[in-house]
């Protein structure tokens, strides 16, 4: 049989790998109790802690609110606008314009960011804020822009920028026609006023003429003019110096057009392009669609009160 001496010599040797075996084992056990209680503190914050604010949480303005709860598109949008020179460059209904805006479209967020698609389908994101008592907006993006707002209401928000050329006509909703109701129904029991009215209408650079608020108009005859289709046909034009001219109106069978005539005067035949109880659109058939008129109800007083007067 063999038998196995042990060494007494390798005694002391023993005994220290078994001390630097049991340091180790107690250095693996705190690392694993460390890293345990990191993650718990990660999953667990302390009271202490930053703690990010919902964004449902930050308080706007009553402007603010507005702003931020819709996804704003062109539709209409102007150049030259302090000038005399006017011209509208975008228009949704149109089919020819100067600058195509179909695609673009806006979101101003609470949190103080926003997105914009561009005309040429791009995405760009940036910061917004309101400066001046809320009187203008500065977007930060590809450049800074401060814009002057000149309307913001649920469904309408319009801007001038500053120290520039261009003002922009952006809406929730595109203005609709009311097939629900009949053109007398729609039109008559109510006075209208003047929005806006563009010469050279078929031209991709139309001439903007008149717009409330705008300085500048070169056709003032519809400033303050207001006009009432009675449902008996007949029409009240109203101007700003207090003259009156009576006339008659009607609409054809499908009421897709509409021809009034003034005592004493000539007729004209206009396109209904628009029509609903806020709003009445419409462009003239004759001298190749020159004219087009937007009239709004004449007791507007959303948005900018100085605007709509």
């Amino acid at each position: 049989m063999h038998t196995t001496h042990f060494n007494i010599e390798y005694i002391p040797y023993i005994c220290y790998m078994n001390k630097l075996f049991s340091l180790l084992s107690l250095c693996v056990v705190a690392l694993l109790a460390l890293t345990s209680s990191s993650c718990e503190k990660d999953e667990n914050p302390n009271p202490g802690d930053t703690v990010v604010i919902p964004v449902d949480t930050i308080v706007l303005s009553a402007k603010g609110k507005i702003l931020t709860d819709t996804i704003w598109r062109y539709y209409e949008y102007y150049n030259n606008f302090q000038t005399s020179g006017s011209t509208l460059i975008w228009k949704s209904n149109r089919s020819v314009n100067t600058l195509d805006l179909h695609l673009n479209k806006v979101k101003f967020n609470k949190d103080g960011s926003y997105w914009e698609i561009t005309e040429k389908g791009d995405s760009l994101k940036g910061t917004w804020h309101f400066t001046n008592n809320e009187t203008q907006i500065v977007v930060n993006s590809t450049s800074t822009f401060t814009s002057d707002i000149r309307v913001l209401t649920a469904n309408q928000f319009e801007w001038e920028v500053v120290n520039g050329t261009t003002y922009g006509v952006m809406m929730k909703h595109f203005p609709e026609s009311d097939k629900t109701k009949t053109a007398t129904q729609l039109l008559s029991g109510k006075k209208w006023k003047y929005e806006t009215y563009f010469y050279n209408f078929p031209q991709a650079s139309a001439d903007l003429v008149w717009r409330i608020g705008k300085p500048n108009n070169t056709f003032t005859a519809v400033d303050q003019l207001t006009v009432e289709y009675k449902a008996d046909g007949t029409s009240v034009e109203t101007y700003k110096d207090g003259s009156v001219v009576y006339g008659t109106w009607f609409v054809n069978s499908d009421a897709t057009r509409i021809t009034v005539t003034p005592n004493g005067g000539m007729s004209f035949v206009a396109d209904i392009k628009v029509l609903n109880g806020k709003r009445f659109e419409w462009n003239r058939v004759d001298q190749n669609y020159y004219y087009y008129g937007e009239q709004i109800l004449a007791d507007t007083t959303g948005g900018s009160s100085a605007r709509r007067q």
